[in-house]
């Protein structure tokens, strides 16, 4: 009988293991462990994946998985971002340190890769901020009636074409890519990513749902949705479930829009990762047509402070002495930030701090996502001069709320 008190071991997945890796996140995720299902993975992700696992004799009990990809910054410069996905424990196994000890691989691994940050959503949201993850792009949900939803102004609705999956993948990389330009905190999609969210999608991914639907105004923006019929009485009642909708201006977005939330034999549309400054809302003659709620935030987690801070983008001149407490010992430490609203510095220093703050709540300030005086009224910053929340927000501020519009 193996020892309970035995520390996991976390190790990298070698190449032939992958299949093994894929069943076992399948299997974690309670999804179908057929070949249709999990192959698909295995493929996409061939390459600028790395996958780790924890066997208890030959079965797999733990895994979790990196995509290697990057991610934008207020001002559009990018920086590499372990992307972690894929992770999931045993049930009859949980509680014993296995996802701490992936987690802590994992981590250590992005370093020596030289990822200043990583991301991940998250199921249950109250495990990941004991490794540094924080809230850095809340993101809002939408439900809304058909029969309720009335545009304010008109829209060219002729503005919005079918599209097929090979059309799709080679322009719509380019239009996100222009997107990302002017939003922090927007996860670049991969080739494998891009082949899991437009071509590959077999009818075990479809919950009873269409085959998926995609729609572009050429060049300017795209959406691709499933519609899950339902029929009462006679009346067609459909259910159309958003995956993405991105436009790079307000006339293809209002158009993409107006085509979403008006497919014939629907009655109801439902969509889970939109930015908080949404143009959806005003869009519309009764923006309470729309129950708007929270969606599934991006986290992050700062793993090199001086290479983000310095690689961002200021529109302001200032200094800020922040305090990064971080017991995972990656990211802690006094940092001086001094911008002239062009560049910026970022070095240890020995001055008193200006704030003092968790890493976890720290990327949600440096992405925009959440103000430090929000921070400092929930008790999760602390102000060690007067007004330095306010002036640390102020330094920070961003154009366009931080968001990524999709899930990995």
């Amino acid at each position: 009988m193996a020892s309970e008190t035995a520390r996991p071991r976390a190790e990298r997945v070698p190449q032939d293991g992958l299949p093994a890796f894929a069943r076992a996140v399948n299997r974690h995720f309670h999804e179908s462990e057929e070949s249709e299902d999990v192959d698909p993975y295995l493929h996409a992700f061939a390459s600028g994946y790395r996958a780790w696992w924890i066997r208890q004799g030959e079965r797999v009990v733990a895994n979790l998985g990196v995509i290697e990809t990057d991610v934008s910054l207020p001002g559009g410069a990018r920086l590499p971002v372990a992307a972690v996905t894929a992770v999931g424990v045993s049930q009859v196994m949980r509680r014993r340190g296995l996802l701490s000890a992936l987690m802590a691989a994992s981590l250590d691994e992005a370093v020596e890769h030289e990822e200043p940050l990583a991301a991940l959503y998250t199921s249950e949201s109250a495990i990941y901020g004991r490794y540094g993850f924080g809230v850095a792009a809340p993101h809002r949900a939408y439900r809304a009636e058909r029969s309720k939803v009335r545009f304010a102004d008109p829209v060219d609705h002729r503005l919005v074409e079918e599209t097929t999956p090979k059309a799709a993948l080679a322009s719509w990389p380019a239009v996100h890519q222009r997107m990302r330009d002017g939003r922090g905190g927007s996860v670049g999609s991969t080739p494998g990513m891009w082949q899991l969210g437009v071509i590959v999608d077999p009818p075990g991914w479809r919950d009873g749902a269409t085959a998926r639907r995609l729609v572009e105004v050429p060049g300017r923006g795209y959406a691709r949705y499933r519609v899950k019929l339902q029929e009462e009485s006679h009346h067609p009642e459909g259910l159309v479930l958003l995956s993405e909708l991105v436009a790079t201006d307000p006339e293809a977005n209002a158009a993409l829009w107006q085509h979403v939330l008006d497919i014939d034999l629907t009655t109801r549309v439902q969509s889970w990762i939109r930015p908080p400054d949404d143009a959806l809302p005003h869009l519309l003659v009764d923006p309470l047509a729309l129950h708007a709620f929270d969606g599934p935030p991006l986290y992050l987690r700062i793993l090199d402070v001086p290479r983000v801070l310095t690689t961002r983008a200021y529109g302001a001149a200032g200094t800020s002495v922040v305090e990064v407490v971080d017991p995972g010992g990656r990211a802690g430490g006094r940092w001086r930030l001094e911008t002239d609203g062009v560049a910026a510095t970022c070095e240890p220093c020995s001055a008193s701090p200006d704030v003092t703050l968790p890493v976890d709540a720290l990327a949600g300030v440096v992405f925009g996502g959440i103000r430090a005086t929000a921070l400092l009224d929930g008790r999760r910053l602390r102000e060690e001069r007067a007004g330095a929340a306010a002036a640390l927000d102020r330094l920070v501020a961003t154009d366009r709320a931080p968001w990524t519009s999709f899930m990995f």
